[in-house]
């Protein structure tokens, strides 16, 4: 079985995280694979030690026809029995590329929850060209199949994650004490590009509010990078909250950062899944996430972590403010979530999915 792995995302988020698991478990299973990315990515730079073939491209949209000819010729070469797509983009790209007489199946990966009806060539990329679709959750699923994707056409296939053999890999009051963490301080962390549906704006209130009320015990640390940045920047600074948060910029080695949590947060406003919650649950963190998209497939309210409704800042602070109250509970939740991330989310559940995936469409080869 041979594999053509196919990623235009050019900074490291989950999706970037997703494959180079799968890529790296695959190569311990011994499957031939090429990956073609998005050139001088992220990613470029992490898969160098993993030893695969790599093409770098421009991968600049679905009609980048420079990248087409380039990928064909690499289509070529390699002679892939499965190109799997990592995003729409891509699809696109190996979509025409079918349409002009190249022979190969097609298995597209599905992180977000969004429609896919705005894009105009949604029904062929989705229904024609794609052999088989991964959603990343039952959430997904459903919502494929709301946009006209036939059922039978989806898999689901959580991502996966690297089980820690210790629960902190790295010394919890260093970590602590490199980002200025007070001893005493109840730790809230969250991880995520600053775009508009990661709800960070939403935690910065619902944090306001929480360190206004109850003091100076809470500290809010914010791990991540992108648009909104700026503008949660000035948020903080109205709510004059500056001396109670960090800005960790992007971090691509979260060892770094998540010992120093005593709890995580996933404030999304949409959410495919929420991998970052998987990492959360590894290091055996609790949890406090909304209640939307995939998440309550990862969190189960009561037993795995909590779960908020996510339309009013205060439905968060009343969330925080009960877990920090209730450590035994949190821990006991944390112990599960870690339980239940042995059992369903981790790598090697992943990669074995997958290859069931790549044998299926396999069966029906042209």
């Amino acid at each position: 079985m041979k594999i053509l792995h196919l990623d235009s995302g050019m900074t490291w988020r989950g999706g970037q995280q997703q494959l180079y698991f799968l890529s790296e478990g695959l190569k311990n299973k011994g499957i031939k694979q090429h990956l073609v990315i998005k050139k001088e990515s992220t990613l470029a730079s992490r898969v160098e030690h993993l030893d695969l073939p790599v093409t770098e491209l421009s991968l600049s949209s679905e009609f980048d026809l420079k990248s087409m000819c380039k990928l064909g010729i690499v289509i070529r070469r390699f002679q892939p029995d499965v190109v799997h797509t990592h995003d729409s983009r891509t699809l696109g790209l190996a979509a025409l590329l079918k349409l002009v007489g190249f022979r190969f199946r097609i298995v597209a990966s599905r992180r977000v929850a969004y429609s896919i009806r705005h894009n105009p060539l949604w029904k062929f990329k989705y229904s024609i060209a794609a052999d088989l679709i991964v959603a990343v959750s039952n959430y997904v699923r459903n919502g494929l199949i709301s946009d006209g994707v036939s059922p039978k056409q989806i898999e689901v296939v959580y991502d996966g994650v690297n089980i820690l053999s210790k629960k902190y890999l790295c010394n919890r009051s260093i970590i602590r004490d490199n980002i200025g963490i007070k001893g005493s301080d109840f730790v809230i962390g969250c991880v995520g590009a600053f775009t508009a549906e990661k709800g960070q704006e939403l935690l910065i209130r619902a944090f306001g509010d929480l360190t206004h009320k109850n003091g100076s015990q809470f500290r809010l640390v914010l791990v991540g990078d992108g648009p909104l940045l700026k503008h949660c920047k000035k948020l903080i600074k109205k709510l004059n909250i500056e001396d109670s948060v960090t800005l960790t910029g992007f971090l691509v080695d979260l060892d770094e950062i998540f010992p120093a949590f005593d709890l995580l947060v996933q404030p999304s406003l949409s959410e495919g899944l929420g991998s970052v919650l998987l990492s959360g649950m590894a290091y055996q963190i609790p949890i406090c996430a909304s209640q939307t998209g995939g998440i309550p497939e990862i969190v189960i309210d009561g037993e795995t972590g909590v779960l908020f409704s996510p339309e009013l800042p205060q439905n968060l602070t009343e969330a925080i403010i009960n877990i920090s109250k209730s450590p035994r509970i949190a821990r006991h939740q944390a112990e599960q979530a870690y339980s239940r991330l042995l059992e369903t989310f981790s790598v090697e559940v992943m990669v074995l999915k997958t290859l069931k995936v790549y044998s299926s469409v396999l069966k029906n080869r042209i």
